[in-house]
């Protein structure tokens, strides 16, 4: 199984964006599973605001585990705002937005909004291929940095 199929299968399990994503990265970079579940659970539904998506905070966790720095000096620090910004650059080309409200079409963070978007299927339809495009594209980042 892929890292984008368990990705998707931890979200089919209950798990929010975020948490599907950084889960599938984190043992490779020493960070145990059950430590990056409870680290991104804030971060679904756009920290539960339908701000930032969470499968983004979710890719960008997991690539400050691999490109991130502990100890600060200009390389460490240049090297991890490179891998951020293109990140977010292979985001917006692929996706666009990078609101969870932009990119399903509903304020999940207001409940009867959040029920709209279930009865309509936009979780199904647009949170998966998200999970997927980012574990994807941190996946490339990682390949290309090695």
């Amino acid at each position: 199984m892929s890292k984008a199929e368990l990705a998707d299968l931890r979200h089919e399990e209950g798990y929010n964006c975020a948490q599907s994503v950084l889960s599938v990265f984190a043992e490779d970079h020493g960070m145990p599973l059950e430590l990056a579940l409870k680290l991104a659970s804030p971060f679904g539904g756009g920290m539960r605001m339908a701000a930032t998506c969470g499968a983004l905070t979710g890719a960008l966790m997991a690539l400050g585990l691999a490109c991130g720095f502990d100890e600060y000096n200009t390389a460490n620090k240049t090297r991890a705002d490179e891998c951020t910004l293109e990140l977010l650059r292979r985001w917006h080309a692929e996706i666009g937005p990078t609101d969870c409200k932009a990119i399903l079409g509903y304020d999940v963070s207001d409940p009867i909004e959040k029920e709209k978007a279930r009865a309509a299927g936009a979780f199904d339809a647009h949170c998966s291929s998200c999970i997927k495009q980012a574990v994807e594209m941190v996946s490339a980042m990682l390949a290309e940095l090695a």
